[in-house]
């Protein structure tokens, strides 16, 4: 069983940290005011291998705990000062008292200044009600009668030879470690970057019933990081974490139109999903430095649950436009600073931030690997040649359009990926459900996208009829904008006005009937 010794105090969960107190020699006579430095660390477990072996807890390393806030308060509880770890788990900070002790959260805060960088990121738990940011405390000592004295903090696995017996301090500050590789990544593109607040919610009973899996919540604003012991942990798998993050990073500073969901590898997704999923999993490796990504779990943890390779280009199962792992090896393949099949380039990072927050946060379209490519052309008009061989490399033709025009890998009828229709007349589509029949509702042709353009603002009406027996539903979006313009559901003739401004707008329709063989026809007037 394992032993947990938690205690809530004020707001913060508390984690049992070994601290080490040099005092000098000194009696505590009267206050005094004195420096107080030292170095924070945690134990980090690493994967036996790239494979399936698991992590490996016969060769657990002690990192440096960075960009943590770091407080001093005294046995009423007041804080006598705040500082930060450096990059090498280091701190130091002057205080006047008599006896003290040092806090460590597992949290990154730097304040909001004009034209400065500012961030606010906590890990928590989520399953006490409070949602305290975890801590790691160190004793109370004399602060001695010398002018400088020596407390250093290290936050413990708990693992006990065969499984965690004590408190697994280190986990937050392992989370926390990937956020800050990832804060300092983005801060080489922008380094007055403000970061919108992010909670980081982990716990040791974040299982699948409670949290479903490791995810991103865009409403909350949060992540929420599987913990449970002997199912699936992923406070040590570095690139899931960071595969997270980058679903935040991306929601916040570019746009994502991802519908998100459960899927499986090889399964062919709608273009926003593959291009959203696999953007994350590339930024993982890009941000940990490594080209495996992996997810450790089972028993004892012993298990690598996936194991890919992102430098693996061309290998994949359903390559194409609309396959999660393609997107990544090509993403990756774009940034990496290795030249293999297919791959010559490799663009700065500061390359992918500017295209992010710029051309694919605007784009007229929904965001898709369409979108990415056609600004990454026209970002450098030197290297197409390049480009286009990375993209061919997962059979997938040049791009040329944000669109998606004239596509070779057709999958499933699904060509044009865009139909148009024009203000006073109709078009018609076809729908293919013989993949989303099969699977779920992420999958490519569970919904059909439809692009029009506005030539004058007033009232339009769209207007969507279905064969008899089908369920429709569309909603209508202008250019960058995550708005919605238009809407409607629920029948198989549906339909929505409003003023529409002058723009170019995309717009999908879906069936949750799935009824095959069935055509829609969609009117603008």
């Amino acid at each position: 069983m394992i032993f947990k010794k938690l205690v809530l105090f004020l707001m913060f969960l508390v984690l049992t940290g070994c601290g080490e107190v040099t005092t000098g020699g000194g009696t505590q006579t009267e206050t005094v005011t004195v420096t107080l430095s030292g170095t924070v660390t945690y134990d980090s477990i690493p994967y036996k291998s790239t494979t399936s072996a698991g992590l490996d807890y016969n060769n657990i390393v002690k990192r440096n705990v960075r960009g943590a806030k770091v407080t001093v308060e005294n046995s009423s509880g007041t804080t006598l000062g705040t500082t930060t770890t450096d990059e090498n788990g280091f701190y130091s900070l002057s205080v006047t008292g008599t006896s003290v002790r040092v806090r460590v959260f597992a949290q990154m805060y730097k304040a909001a200044s004009s034209n400065q960088s500012s961030w606010d990121f906590q890990v928590k738990d989520n399953t006490n009600s409070a949602k305290p940011i975890y801590v790691i405390n160190g004793t109370y000592a004399n602060l001695g009668e010398n002018s400088s004295q020596t407390r250093n903090l290290h936050a413990s696995s708990g693992w006990g030879g065969s499984s965690y017996t004590s408190t697994r301090a280190a986990a937050p500050f392992s989370i926390l470690d990937v956020v800050y590789q990832s804060v300092q990544k983005v801060l080489t593109a922008d380094e007055n970057i403000v970061f919108p607040a992010l909670d980081i919610f982990w716990s040791t009973e974040n299982r699948e019933a409670t949290i479903s899996t490791s995810h991103y919540s865009s409403s909350e604003v949060a992540l929420y990081i599987l913990g449970k012991e002997n199912a699936d942990t992923d406070e040590y798998d570095s690139a899931v974490l960071a595969h997270e993050w980058g679903h935040y990073y991306e929601d916040k500073f570019s746009r994502s139109d991802s519908i998100g969901g459960s899927h499986s590898h090889g399964d062919m997704l709608d273009i926003r999903v593959a291009f959203g999923e696999g953007f994350a999993t590339a930024w993982g490796g890009l941000i940990t430095g490594t080209q495996y990504y992996q997810d450790s779990g089972g028993d004892g943890q012993q298990k690598t649950l996936v194991s890919v390779d992102l430098d693996d280009g061309g290998s994949t199962q359903n390559e194409g436009w609309f396959s999660e792992a393609s997107i990544y090896h090509m993403i990756y393949d774009i940034y990496d600073t290795n030249d293999d099949t297919g791959d010559t380039l490799s663009l700065p990072f500061a390359s992918l931030h500017n295209l992010l927050i710029d051309a694919q946060k605007n784009t007229a379209a929904f965001t898709s690997i369409f979108s990415y490519i056609t600004a990454l052309k026209a970002q450098n008009p030197t290297k197409l040649t390049e480009i286009d061989a990375i993209t061919n490399n997962e059979g997938i033709a040049p791009i040329s359009d944000i669109y998606g025009a004239n596509r070779t890998n057709r999958a499933v009828n699904a060509n044009p990926l865009y139909t148009d229709v024009s203000v006073g007349a109709s078009a018609t589509l076809f729908p293919n459900y013989s993949v989303a029949s099969q699977r779920n509702k992420y999958v490519l042709g569970e919904y059909n996208f439809v692009k029009f353009t506005v030539p004058t603002e007033r009232s339009y009406t769209v207007t969507v009829n279905g064969t008899v027996g089908t369920n429709l539903s569309f909603l209508v979006f202008k250019e960058g904008s995550k708005s919605i313009s238009l809407a409607s559901s629920s029948g198989n003739s549906i339909s929505d006005s409003g003023t529409l401004s002058v723009g170019d707008y995309r717009m999908y329709i879906s069936d949750s009937n799935r009824l095959n063989a069935s055509t829609l026809t969609v009117t603008l007037n």
